[in-house]
């Protein structure tokens, strides 16, 4: 039933100078979880647990745990990936919880929502496609655990919505959540506005426009005939020319 394998050994707790001393030899501390049995720790190889964290994306994947107690006797569980603590800094693994399933007892999980197809709404109608729902809580034998629960939205129309009791579950599955949480709707694409203008409000000011200053004793010179401003001194009339004298 699990396709994924790794190694654990059964591990007697001491601390956070102990969980030290389990990553310096490239070890992990971690804790086993179950509905049917009590919590216990143990350690698992620090390379094995990220790169199988990778592979089956941290998702409900389950997985065989072949385990090895204190007198070296061996045995096995199914478990899946409960929670990962990470190191902040290099995002390193630090301590992982797995919880222990039993093929017997229903779990509950959540499952990815996955959008299957282009609504007509977009298509041909120009809408936008809203996904606002992207896991559902369901209930299932760990036997029938979906990866996904994929929905088709071809007919979405505009304004129309896929709501979650319009969906048939998998084999197995209940739906936990709302009947009407919605999964998936079609809107239409609303246009940007200019603003409206604010009745009363002064108009916008035109731009500045700076005019050059004209340096001391570039003024131009007053017009003929014209009065010079009020205040201000006549200039000065030029000497007259003298008449020739005789001969």
């Amino acid at each position: 039933m699990a396709e994924y394998k790794f190694d654990a050994v059964l591990r007697t707790p001491n601390g956070k100078k102990g969980a030290r001393g389990l990553r310096s030899a490239d070890k992990l501390p971690a804790v086993v979880y179950g509905a049917t049995t009590k919590p216990y720790p143990i350690e698992v190889s620090a390379k094995e647990i990220p790169l199988l964290y990778l592979r089956t994306l941290g998702r409900n994947t389950l997985m065989t745990m072949n385990l090895t107690d204190e007198k070296g006797a061996k045995s096995e569980s199914i478990v899946m990936f409960k929670e990962v603590q990470r190191e902040p800094v290099k995002n390193k693994f630090q301590h992982v919880d797995f919880y222990q399933v039993d093929p017997k007892f229903p779990i509950n999980l959540r499952i990815p929502v996955v959008l299957d197809g282009i609504p007509k709404g977009v298509r041909e109608q120009g809408g936008l496609l809203n996904h606002p729902t992207r896991n559902l809580r369901v209930r299932c034998l760990p036997a029938d655990i979906p990866a996904e629960i994929k929905v088709d939205i071809t007919e979405l129309g505009l304004d129309e919505s896929l709501l979650l009791k319009d969906v048939t579950p998998p084999k197995g599955v209940v739906f936990q959540g709302d009947p009407h949480t919605v999964l998936a709707q079609v809107t239409m694409i609303e246009e940007e506005k200019a603003p409206e203008p604010v009745p009363g409000a002064a108009p916008a000011a035109g731009p500045e426009v700076i005019k050059e200053k004209k340096a001391e004793g570039d003024a131009a010179a007053p017009a003929a005939g014209a009065k010079p401003a009020a205040g201000a001194k006549a200039p000065a009339a030029a000497p007259a020319a003298k008449a020739p004298g005789k001969k």
